[in-house]
């Protein structure tokens, strides 16, 4: 059996249950509401508690099982460091084993101390044996030496550079072990029972790539090399030392070789996925999270109904989510669901047991029941013979064949957050692990895989300036070979676009649409952007960044909304720049930047305008939508401008950009941006000596009337004309790429810069 089972079963508390993990941090944060415990700097709200409470716990069971008290730290710290802190956390130490006490409970953190043998239990063996891979805390010492005095345990161990901390241990019990040795020893009689030298010589290939994701394609071919030579499939492990890496492994492994010991995240599906975007957005409430939640198909106005800080007990909270769809248990006493999955309710039965008798808002329980969930996996069912797994699951286990990927500095070893309260030098005064004995101890996992094995492979990345492990230097393993991968076993197999052939429309009606400007202009551009915008309806992401164009016409129509001319340049600069400070109340300097920039950039703006106001036009309309008919089509739009002098009306268009394109003089025939026409097709019987421009707002607001409007109107009016005749038409890409350059659709169409 494993260690931890075998630890659990010999060993009794009396008279205590053990606290489950849900509600051992929600009694420590009824224990940490004390005045001083705001000095460690950690929000007791839960949400907050709870990401702290891991750290708080490790420290505490550390401590313990290493019998270590806190008058031993308080020596330890020659420069009273954490002083005022170590008096808090014994203080919580203590106010949270007295809770515990009340209500019947104990917890690991207390177990050393409040411990008697299952002497029953180790009755049952005639002998112990402990095949040990790994590090041994005071307490399991303790523990082992005691049952050694009832039943005769003996351990095998293998010596190394790496472990000597836990020889050292041994030593002090009277058991002196060499180094480099495979040994088998009695506890109960510290004597050396057999020995053996370590013959196993530690040979690998080692690769290195440019990208991460390549490493996958050398793992692949390593494998294959592997199960050539005549290696059972069965016996090659592929070692991720960051786990996280599986989910990039999983893509590739498109054959179904691999086996993923670890199983499959619950928080990768769909309904983990959506209840994490409820969380979001009860979080913040911001545009983003009422857009992630559309996405996933949810009503915002439904939601914003649920009351998220309502207290409540745990099954209103699991109703709720339940109404929604996203609970994936039959509700206790209510008819069962054909599909659900066991996993989750397990944790949900569990759940409700364990926390019937809390009251939490409904924010809180979601935040913990996304938690419970977190640490839900599915088993790996596809049936693939290649084992993946992270260098912890090694333990007591050997491969014929080992590959082993990210084998960079900072990910072998991996780093550990556990001296988030000591320093390194406290930690070896009062004999607790340090970082560099965890890191050996990894080392020593590592070692021993690799020498067992007989072929190994390692592969490291060096994308973003990595550097490879210093590890291996030390395993003498420093000669590596600089490689490229074989992107065929990644990347050949078919394109998962739809390579569509060009549609057909074949009923179209231009009769029955009401046109715009820029729907026209899509039109006869590019039949493929009008066909994925106006008839598939495809919408683009929106853009998180502010829209120049859009923000600074809406600047400059509230900023006309109380005055129709300015008389000052002074007057009109001054309104521009509250407004700025109104539509833009951030205060952060890339918006402080911005606003400097459009203040410096709209100068020459006011100026012109205060010309062009003295020569006595008044504005009269901004963003004036309007409807009606041209030849016998419907067109709709919004001006940005109408002004009116005496005996003239000039219809505006703000332009930020270039107006080339649409003052063009030469080709009217080929112009396909016909928006100041339509303006004038429209608004000609309602106004009188009619002139249209564009304000050029960032070229000193120049003031630019249009070109060759009576050609520009033929050419809209022949355009009525062909609309009206074509009933249906094919839907090809246009031949100018350069249209395709900011295109939304480029992707789909396989235009532009794409994978």
């Amino acid at each position: 059996m494993r260690m931890d089972e075998f630890e659990q079963r010999a060993i009794l508390v009396e008279n205590k249950i053990q606290v489950d993990p849900l509600q051992r941090i929600l009694l420590l944060q009824k224990a940490a509401t004390f005045d001083t415990f705001e000095d460690l700097k950690l929000d007791l709200s839960l949400v907050r508690f709870f990401t702290k409470s891991d750290a708080l716990f490790k420290f505490f069971e550390e401590l313990s099982t290493e019998d270590v008290s806190f008058e031993i730290l308080a020596e330890a710290d020659a420069y009273a460091e954490f002083g005022i802190h170590l008096e808090i956390l014994e203080r919580l130490l203590e106010n949270y084993h007295s809770l515990l006490g009340s209500q019947g409970y104990t917890d690991k953190a207390f177990v050393p101390q409040n411990y008697r043998l299952n002497e029953d239990f180790l009755r049952t063996y005639e002998s112990i044996e402990i095949h040990l891979e790994g590090y041994l805390s005071h307490f399991e010492l303790k523990l082992l030496e005691d049952i050694s005095k009832h039943v005769p345990l003996s351990i095998h161990y293998s010596t190394s550079k790496f472990n000597v901390k836990m020889q050292e241990r041994f030593e002090i019990l009277g058991v002196k072990l060499p180094n480099n040795k495979h040994i088998h020893f009695s506890l109960s009689d510290k004597k050396i029972l057999q020995i053996e030298n370590n013959e196993n010589l530690l040979d690998a290939n080692v690769y290195a790539v440019e990208e991460r994701e390549e490493q996958i394609a050398i793992a692949f071919r390593e494998i294959e090399k592997m199960v050539r030579n005549g290696m059972n499939p069965e016996k090659i492990v592929l070692i991720l030392p960051d786990e996280s890496f599986k989910e990039h492994l999983t893509l590739f492994d498109t054959h179904n070789n691999l086996n993923f010991a670890m199983g499959y995240d619950y928080s990768n599906g769909r309904i983990y996925k959506s209840l994490e975007a409820f969380y979001r957005y009860w979080q913040s409430r911001d545009d983003e999270s009422k857009k992630l939640l559309e996405r996933y198909g949810f009503n915002v106005e439904e939601i914003k109904k649920i009351p998220a800080g309502k207290k409540t007990e745990v099954s209103i909270f699991f109703s709720e989510i339940d109404k929604l769809g996203l609970h994936d248990s039959p509700l206790v006493n209510i008819e069962k669901k054909e599909k659900f999955n066991e996993r989750v309710q397990e944790k949900y039965l569990h759940f409700i047991k364990v926390l019937e008798s809390e009251e939490l808002s409904l924010k809180e329980w979601l935040f913990l029941w996304l938690k419970s969930l977190s640490k839900v996996t599915m088993d790996d069912v596809r049936g693939g013979l290649v084992t993946v797994m992270g260098v912890l699951e090694t333990r007591g286990v050997s491969f014929d064949g080992v590959v082993i990927v990210d084998f960079n500095e900072g990910v072998v070893p991996a780093t550990s957050s556990k001296d988030q309260f000591l320093n390194s030098q406290v930690r070896a005064f009062a004999k607790l692990p340090t970082k560099n004995d965890r890191e050996a101890l990894q080392k020593q996992y590592y070692k021993r895989l690799l020498e067992q094995a007989n072929q190994a492979s390692i592969i490291y990345s060096t994308s973003d300036n990595k550097l490879p492990s210093k590890f291996l230097y030390e395993l003498g393993l420093e000669k590596a070979q600089q490689t490229q991968a074989q992107f065929d076993l990644l990347y050949n197999q078919p394109s998962q676009i739809n390579v569509e052939e060009d549609p057909v429309v074949e009923y179209f009606d231009a009769g029955s649409i009401t046109w715009s400007a820029s729907r026209l202009k899509t039109f006869l551009d590019c039949k493929r952007k009008y066909y994925y915008r106006y008839i598939k309806k495809l919408q683009a992401k929106q853009e998180e960044e502010l829209n120049e164009g859009a923000f600074l016409h809406s600047l400059l129509d509230h900023l006309h909304r109380e005055a129709d001319s300015f008389a000052s340049k002074e007057e009109m600069q001054k309104n521009i720049d509250i407004l700025l400070d109104n539509l833009l109340p951030f205060d952060d300097s890339q918006t402080a930047y911005k606003k400097l920039l459009w203040k410096s950039k709209l100068k020459g703006f006011v100026e012109s305008q205060i010309v062009h106001f003295k020569a006595k036009w008044k504005v009269v309309e901004c963003e004036k939508e309007f409807q009606g008919e041209i030849s016998g089509l419907k067109f709709k739009g919004r001006i940005d401008r109408i002004d009116q002098n005496a005996t003239h009306t000039l219809v505006l268009d703000y332009k930020s950009g270039s107006t080339k394109e649409a003052q063009k003089t030469r080709n009217v025939e080929s112009l396909n941006d016909l928006q100041m026409s339509i303006y004038h097709q429209m608004l000609k019987e309602k106004y009188q000596n009619i002139n249209l421009a564009f304000v050029k707002l960032f070229e000193n607001g120049e003031i630019e009337e249009i070109t060759a409007l009576e050609e520009k109107n033929e050419r809209l009016l022949n355009v009525i004309v062909e609309l009206k005749q074509t009933k249906s038409f094919l839907v090809d890409k246009t031949e100018d790429l350069q249209k395709c350059k900011y295109c939304e659709f480029a992707l789909i169409c396989e235009r532009g810069e794409y994978l």
